[in-house]
């Protein structure tokens, strides 16, 4: 329980310093995409694609999406955010690097490409 609260407050500090992020390079900019597939949809087909590959994850629901990310787990590297968000009748899937100094992992890149 102690790990949920801690990856909520970091979502929570992460959702604040997001201007910065969008200053970033563009090769670190992240990954914007839309889809046509439910929350449900898109995100049992990321988590079965981080579960395969042993990468940690979590979710944090909001009313209107929600975010994955790897931040606070043990051992995880390239941290990052991916914010899906409810557009009538598509989604957008953003991912972004924790850090706009450091890459995306490319396992998590390719997960979002094929989920969407």
């Amino acid at each position: 329980m102690k790990q949920v609260g801690i990856v909520i407050l970091m979502s929570v500090m992460a959702s604040a310093a997001a201007p910065a992020a969008a200053a970033a390079p563009a090769q670190q900019s992240g990954v914007t995409l839309a889809t046509g597939k439910s929350l449900d949809q898109f995100g049992g087909c990321f988590v079965q694609a981080q579960d395969r590959a042993s990468m940690a994850w979590s979710f944090v629901p909001k009313a209107d999406g929600g975010t994955f990310s790897n931040l606070g787990a043990r051992g995880a590297r390239n941290h990052y955010f991916l914010a899906v968000s409810d557009h009538g009748m598509s989604r957008k899937v953003r991912l972004e690097p924790a850090n706009a100094g450091l890459p995306l992992d490319s396992r998590v890149v390719r997960a979002v490409h094929q989920c969407a």
